[in-house]
């Protein structure tokens, strides 16, 4: 079993183990005991031995450890200006008009007043950080410029800090008086150089196990291949094949219709606790050691993505790409001090390197993927079994894995992108989004208002139906659900029930199987409704 004892101790033990085992004998080692023990795999070691003693000889492991708590929160020298290096005038030169953004305070606009928008972004370009913020640089400016609906806010600059700026949407519309602007870091050489040129086709993979994931892959797929038909009939499509690894150790009724690769669950010294998403870092694990494919990107999905429009590879070379999601915050202050104990001492600031992001959606390369799964399986166990970060990250825990396994094994510098992925009933608008997560309820009285936890019309994934109000959970889904109120204007809970009640219609025998959970009949993936 892992604790955080054991991931410490054994950072010692890989310096040495480095020293004997190449790169190609790492990565031709067998699981071994569910893969459990950290000496593993090459990546492993590697990722824990760098990250953890950042820059520091072998002997100095030992000596980390003893740093003190106010030493692992403070760099040891000032920063530097974000824009130091840029061209301020041309960091300024598109200001969002219409727009406010929020993020943690740095300079407060009401005794911080200067003349104008150009003003505010060169006063956040050249903001020196601090000590008292953290030496968080300034990422975000807001400024106020229209003094007849500014009034007391006239002409003052709000200089904030955001851990990732372009995650999140800001507050955009025409009456909204408020001027803001990112700045953000220069991108790298390798950045620019996105490869122009070879085959950028990527592989979507799901993970699955059980009632409620077996309706939603049927459904799911669906979606995926009608999406890419549109893609492929557009001209150049680099939406590649597809593969369901299902978790639960046996085959279902559902080989010949998904692509699958059946995974073994976790073994008897790992146990979930009922926490079931800890079996998906060693699926991946498996598949991703036994399978062959070929493509040499992968976006990882989920059972519960639907697909909106076709997506081309969203990565800049070789640059990961990925969702962001608001809760996952590894440098949040308080979070800090667990995160330290999966990735050893680190800064707030450097802490803001681990992206914001879960496995899924993310689009990796098959390279980053063969260095990051091994360490996400260990750090999985490792945080589940650690009682506070188990009890703090809750039913997202495995998330945080994953992130935090990325940054261990060297992945970092991920670009997060907002269109990748809607979440009705908080997302409203087909907008610009390539998938449907459908993750949250959908509640709403009958005049189409939006009522959270209170149901006269509803419809949630682990409890479909008509329109009804019984929220009694139910593992399979009927046909032809009841759309929403005629009020409704939320156009993605819309699309969403019109998608499953498409799916659910094209594939055959659907209402024997919603009565029985058995697919006795199976779609021809190549059947779609017009």
């Amino acid at each position: 079993m892992h604790s955080v004892a054991n991931l410490q101790n054994a950072i010692a033990d890989l310096n040495h183990e480095r020293q004997k085992v190449s790169d190609r004998q790492a990565g031709d080692r067998g699981l071994g005991q569910a893969g459990a023990d950290l000496r593993g795999g090459q990546h492993a070691a590697d990722s824990l031995r760098k990250h953890v003693v950042t820059q520091s000889p072998a002997q100095k492991a030992l000596e980390a450890k003893e740093t003190s708590k106010a030493q692992l929160l403070s760099p040891a020298v000032p920063s530097t200006p974000l824009a130091a290096a840029r061209d301020v005038a041309q960091v300024c030169a598109a200001p969002d008009r219409n727009t406010d953004r929020w993020g943690e305070v740095l300079k407060w606009g009401g005794s911080n007043r200067v003349e104008s928008a150009g003003d505010c972004c060169k006063m956040c370009a050249e903001f020196v950080p601090e000590e008292k913020t953290d030496f968080m640089e300034c990422n975000v400016w807001v400024y106020c410029e229209d003094q007849a609906r500014c009034k007391d806010n006239y002409k003052s600059c709000w200089l904030k800090h955001l851990p990732h700026p372009d995650a999140s949407r800001p507050r955009s519309d025409p009456l909204v008086p408020w001027t803001s602007g990112i700045i953000s870091p220069a991108l790298s050489g390798a950045d620019l150089a996105a490869e122009a040129e070879g085959d950028r086709s990527f592989h979507t993979v799901i993970t699955a196990q059980g009632a409620p994931t077996h309706w939603q892959s049927r459904v799911g797929y669906y979606w995926f291949l009608k999406t890419k038909r549109q893609c492929q009939a557009a001209g150049k499509c680099e939406m590649g094949g597809f593969t369901r690894v299902l978790h639960s150790g046996e085959p279902d009724d559902l080989m010949q219709e998904i692509p699958t690769f059946v995974a073994q669950t976790l073994p008897p010294e790992h146990p979930d606790h009922g926490y079931v998403v800890l079996n998906r870092p060693y699926a991946l694990l498996q598949w991703i050691r036994q399978a062959t494919i070929p493509e040499k990107y992968v976006l990882m999905s989920e059972p519960d993505h639907l697909w909106l429009r076709p997506m081309a590879n969203l990565m800049k070379g070789t640059r990961p790409a990925a969702f962001p999601f608001f809760y996952i915050e590894p440098s949040k202050k308080s979070y800090l001090p667990i995160v330290q104990k999966f990735t050893g001492p680190i800064t707030r600031k450097e802490a803001e390197q681990i992206a914001p992001i879960g496995n899924a959606p993310t689009l990796m390369s098959l390279d980053d993927l063969t260095r990051v799964f091994p360490v996400w399986f260990n750090l999985s166990i490792a945080i589940h079994n650690d009682e506070q970060a188990a009890k703090e990250w809750g039913w997202v825990q495995e998330m945080y894995a994953f992130t935090i396994a990325s940054y261990n094994a060297g992945v970092r510098n991920i670009g997060l992108h907002p269109e990748m992925a809607a979440q009705p009933p908080y997302d409203t608008k087909l907008a610009d989004f390539y998938i449907l997560h459908y993750t949250y309820g959908n509640d709403y009285d009958l005049n189409g208002t939006f009522t959270p936890g209170r149901l006269r019309w509803g419809w949630a994934k682990l409890a479909p139906g008509d329109s009804t109000s019984d929220p009694t959970p139910k593992n399979r889904l009927p046909r032809n659900l009841g759309p929403p109120p005629m009020g409704m204007k939320n156009e993605l809970v819309r699309r969403l029930v019109d998608a499953i009640n498409e799916a659910s219609g094209i594939i055959p025998g659907w209402d024997e199987y919603a009565e029985t959970g058995v697919a006795k009949a199976l779609w021809d993936g190549k059947t779609f409704a017009s």
